[in-house]
């Protein structure tokens, strides 16, 4: 009976679980088939299968939506290029501070994708109660972010670029 009993449960687990992310994904959806039209620096948005979506900017700029949940949430990430090795030890330390910030950065984070690999920036939106506005705005102030530090890595800004959500406009981290 207990193996039973263990097995009805798992599968009530794993019922409740896709029920949770498929009420993720259909907000997803909702969310960008009205952030499409009301986006005019959006150029298309595209659903693949996995669910994900991708948004082009007019600038080139492509942003990946992937849903998660507990708590339900989309992920937002983009490349930002690769550091050239003359440059990786600055940026690399300039984005470890910056990761160190997440209080003032609003949890935008910068990663590796292996070994002299892109730089990705990510951050992360919860569904809960998310509105049109709000997600136009954090997907404005991400590409934002994601177009300043994409150019300094690439090389074409002296200095990392300043911090968002800071009171000074002048504060600016250097590593």
């Amino acid at each position: 009976m207990s193996i039973l009993f263990s097995l009805i449960v798992n599968n009530s687990e794993d019922i409740s679980e896709r029920k949770n992310m498929t009420a993720t994904i259909e907000k997803i959806q909702k969310l960008m088939e009205e952030l499409g039209p009301a986006h005019s620096d959006i150029d298309a948005i595209v659903q693949t299968e996995e669910p994900s979506w991708a948004l082009q900017f007019s600038d080139e700029t492509v942003v990946i939506i992937e849903p998660s949940e507990e708590p339900s949430r989309m992920i937002l990430s983009t490349e930002l290029g690769s550091a050239t090795d003359s440059m990786e030890l600055p940026i690399y330390e300039t984005l470890l501070c910056y990761n160190f910030m997440w209080r003032e950065t609003g949890g935008v984070k910068i990663g590796l994708a292996g070994p002299k690999g892109e730089l990705i920036m990510s951050s992360e939106l919860c569904l809960e109660d998310l509105i049109l506005i709000n997600l136009q705005e954090a997907i404005d102030n991400f590409v934002s972010i994601a177009r300043s530090w994409r150019t300094y890595v690439t090389g074409n800004m002296q200095s990392a670029p300043a911090l968002p959500n800071m009171e000074s406009n002048n504060f600016h981290l250097q590593a």
